[in-house]
């Protein structure tokens, strides 16, 4: 079966978001501690392909709607259960706003906060996208993607949400270290892929600070960085580039298991930007 539509999924605390969800095209049957689940969060202007066609400029980038992202990813992640999960606000009809994970302006941009509950947000929708899946869509299968194997993959202005994921690691860490249910949740997360991460503001487009770093270090999640020239050749935004090479370079010293790989050298395209979605999977298997 194809990609599966949800409308106003329920998370924490009376935050709602749309998910477009994907079974995996190899599924093993298996018991949910072996199950695994790859949660996308996606850039401007992707959305449902109708909203796309609707404003001329977004139509030209529809191949990489929020449906086709599903199946792009789920003939890449064969074994995975695939979520997509839509921004909860789309300004102008451009501007992705994950709202429900980050505090964010009317482009998108975030007000990072130590804690603004996006692990248990993300911990909820997961919880409630098996609860409907199992009693609608998947009979033969126990769904608990809530406890399965977990990457989280942020492309462009989605890379926000892993970056207030990363503040909240160090908040749990640091202030709710007796909280064992959210780490428990948070030992689940095996791989992070940053892809080309950007957006409007002028300033904290990566995470530099070392304690938020150190912190990432500990939890030993593989962690994979993927850019083009379209962010990091950006004459105009060069916060971007030496944010990015402090991120990297500070996670290598650290000891991360971080794998770095520009893509499109030369290229600093939008098309090449979008490009990367269908490029950083043909990288070294993300799948261990």
């Amino acid at each position: 079966t194809g990609p599966v539509r949800l409308k106003d999924v329920a998370g924490f605390s009376g935050r709602t978001n749309d998910v477009v969800y994907c079974p995996p095209l190899s599924p093993t049957f298996q018991p949910s501690t072996s199950q695994s689940v790859v949660v996308y969060f996606g850039g401007d202007v992707q959305d449902f392909p109708e909203n796309m066609n609707v404003q001329r400029d977004n139509a030209h980038y529809i191949k990489w709607n929020l449906e086709a992202m599903a199946t792009i990813l789920g003939e890449n992640f064969t074994h995975e259960h695939i979520v997509i999960i839509r921004p909860s606000r789309m300004e102008f009809r451009m501007f992705s706003c994950f709202d429900n994970f980050v505090p964010s302006d009317n482009m998108g941009s975030p007000e990072h906060t130590p804690n603004h509950n996006a692990l248990n947000h993300l911990q909820s929708l997961l919880c409630t996208i098996s609860n409907v899946l199992s009693d609608n869509v998947c009979k033969r299968e126990l769904l608990r993607l809530d406890r399965a194997r977990i990457m989280v993959v942020g492309f462009s202005k989605g890379c926000v949400v892993l970056n207030q994921l990363v503040y909240e690691f160090h908040y749990l860490s640091t202030l709710m270290p007796d909280d064992s249910t959210l780490m428990h949740f948070v030992r689940r997360i095996s791989d992070m892929f940053w892809l080309d991460g950007g957006h409007a503001g002028g300033k904290n487009t990566w995470i530099t600070s070392r304690s938020l770093l150190e912190t990432l270090t500990r939890l030993c999640i593989s962690i994979h960085v993927h850019v083009t020239p379209y962010q990091v050749g950006d004459e105009k935004r060069p916060w971007i580039r030496r944010e990015e090479k402090a991120f990297s370079d500070m996670l290598q010293k650290l000891g991360a298991p971080i794998n770095r790989t520009l893509h499109f050298e030369g290229q600093a395209s939008l098309l090449s930007h979008f490009q990367l979605l269908s490029e950083f999977i043909k990288s070294p298997s993300p799948n261990k």
